[in-house]
């Protein structure tokens, strides 16, 4: 797998285990990123994969 590939399967990973922390803690979007320390310039990022998990 090269690196680009490496870096979504990883991301990936990490929105989901965000949504599933989400569900269990009843965290809002804003407080399971501050808990997966993601960078604030990853996290427009991050909120629309998660978006995109819940609208059509």
């Amino acid at each position: 797998m090269n690196s680009v590939a490496t870096l979504e399967a990883s991301d990936l990973l990490i929105v989901r285990s965000i949504l599933r922390s989400m569900a269990n803690e009843h965290w809002s979007v804003a407080e399971a990123l501050d808990e997966y320390d993601i960078p604030e310039d990853l996290r427009d990022e991050y909120e629309a994969q998660i978006e995109a998990c819940f609208v059509d």
